[in-house]
């Protein structure tokens, strides 16, 4: 666990209360970005330089300000990053795209105002992300709107949009496929092209926090539950359960906190998740639960686009592992 091959990324102030991390595939930028703290700041978002003999980061650009990022996917060739915002009563929309040089690209909606029976009474509604292997699609689902959008990763025209999303989303390598959690605690798996419903599974669980697929296609692994647990489906929606191995590690599912930060990652050598709530943070490998990583509470965390690499946020600051080396 702590002695896999790992390295410092950078080091934050104790003040910066990491909301979103994200690194490319050569982990030649960071992204980072702070959450609100409660007295009217809402946040910024920034791409600082690999320094870990700084004692403060350098700053390549400020992408936003004023604004609490929950989200963030690099483009495979590291060129662009796509950030999904937390809408904390600043009116933000849907997910943009920058430019490493820190200029906007372009954004995109996903559905219209936020859904009525969303059952969230006040609560704030953010945006996931996932993008296709290829990098040629992006996806977009927030559960205030109850709606999932699959858009050019280019332009940001949405090319599909369709509803009863819960925020969770994949895409397979191709982006032939996209699967999106339901409120419910159901996956639905459509066609991009078409939209046409190919499967909805029962997962089992209360509400899914994280979603996707395998490199080949073939299976789909949701998260979630309070004993964190991995759903793996095949292709023809048989599910496998794998439970966190360590029952003294367990989750507050109820929480937004989980709910924004859980993340799920297949590589060539099977799939791993990474969920935290208010007192801890574990990652496990999804194939047999068995405890990879854990962190304190509130940790962020995300993988590389590759999934070579899962980067997570602590005490030092942003940090990289070799994913290889803890499966």
């Amino acid at each position: 666990m702590r002695n896999a091959p790992h390295r410092l990324l950078c080091r934050l102030d104790e003040y910066f209360h990491v909301s979103v991390v994200a690194c490319p595939n050569d982990l030649s930028v960071v992204l980072a970005g702070a959450g609100a703290t409660g007295n009217g700041d809402l946040g910024d978002v920034l791409l600082l330089s690999p320094d870990p003999d700084a004692e403060e980061p350098s700053g390549i650009a400020v992408l936003a300000e004023q604004s609490t990022a929950v989200d963030a996917v690099f483009s495979p060739d590291g060129a662009r990053v796509t950030i999904g915002y937390a809408d904390v009563g600043e009116g933000r929309g849907g997910p943009v795209t920058y430019g490493l040089d820190g200029a906007p690209r372009h954004g995109f909606a996903i559905g219209g105002e936020p859904h009525e029976d969303d059952g969230g009474g006040g609560e704030v509604d953010f945006v996931r992300l996932a993008q296709s292997g290829d990098g040629r699609l992006l996806v977009g689902g927030s559960p205030g709107a109850q709606a999932v959008a699959v858009a050019d990763s280019a332009t940001g025209r949405v090319l599909l949009t369709v509803p009863d999303g819960a925020g969770p989303v994949a895409l397979d390598h191709t982006g032939r496929r996209l699967a999106y959690a339901r409120p419910d605690g159901r996956v639905s798996v459509r066609e991009t092209t078409s939209g046409a419903a190919l499967s909805t599974w029962d997962t089992g669980l209360p509400a899914v926090h994280a979603l996707a697929f395998s490199p080949d296609g073939t299976g789909l692994v949701a998260a979630g539950g309070d004993r964190p647990t991995a759903c793996l489906f095949t292709a023809d929606g048989d599910r496998t359960d794998v439970v966190v191995a360590d029952a003294t590690l367990t989750i507050d599912a109820t929480l937004p906190w989980t709910a924004i930060t859980t993340r799920a990652c297949w590589t060539g050598r099977g799939p791993a998740v990474f969920t935290a709530d208010d007192h801890l943070a574990v990652l496990f490998d999804a194939t047999d639960g068995r405890v990879l990583w854990t962190g304190p509470e509130q940790t962020v965390a995300s993988f590389t686009p590759d999934g070579r690499a899962f980067v997570a946020s602590g005490s030092d600051g942003i940090t990289a592992w070799s994913l290889d080396a803890l499966l």
